[in-house]
């Protein structure tokens, strides 16, 4: 993002601490089918804290936005013109993505404060036990859909049905249409 978090002092320590509750959440939410509406769910303990700690993490990725704009705004008019041999060089270096926002959003108004603020969420959130979170979101429905299950297996047993290499190679992943499939449509329910 381009911008400090210290994510284990003060404040930000709570950011930490509320990303692993939201998760335990989720997990728990989804376990019990009859916590699925919201009205029920936020009306338990576990739902008012969930919701209290979603505000704190957008409250949190709010700051770290507002903190990030003025920067940008206070180098961008400070600034000197630089000779064209300083921006060659200056065009090398990769800039922090939410840097890339800011940028995008000046030079086109129809991207908002609030594309700019869901697109930071999506990426904190991101940051925090994925891989992890997808795996178990992937196991738990491959567990609920047995005939799924079956065609997973099955396409891997076909794939390695000479034996497994130490070494799967991109080759060899990119044959597993059915298993990505199966793990994208799995990211895009535990978005939800």
């Amino acid at each position: 993002m381009g911008v400090s978090m210290n994510l284990l002092s003060g404040e930000n320590c709570d950011y930490s601490e509320a990303m692993h509750e939201i998760e335990r959440a989720i997990m728990y939410r989804t376990l019990r089918p009859w916590l699925y509406p919201d009205i029920i769910f936020y009306s338990t303990p576990i739902g008012r804290q969930f919701k209290a700690n979603l505000q704190l993490v957008h409250g949190l990725n709010k700051k770290v936005l507002k903190q990030k704009m003025e920067l940008t705004k206070y180098i961008k008019t400070s600034a000197s013109k630089k000779d064209t041999e300083n921006d060659s060089v200056e065009a090398k270096v990769r800039k922090p993505f939410l840097e890339l926002l800011l940028e995008y959003h000046w030079k086109d108004p129809s991207f908002t404060e609030k594309d700019i603020k869901e697109h930071v969420d999506t990426i904190m959130f991101g940051g925090h036990e994925t891989t992890a979170t997808v795996m178990s979101w992937a196991l738990y429905c491959l567990g609920i859909y047995p005939e799924v299950q079956r065609e997973v297996q099955e396409e891997l047993d076909t794939i390695f049905e000479n034996g497994m290499n130490e070494y799967i190679s991109r080759a060899v992943l990119s044959m597993m249409k059915y298993l990505e499939c199966v793990i994208k449509v799995t990211k895009k329910l535990s978005s939800h």
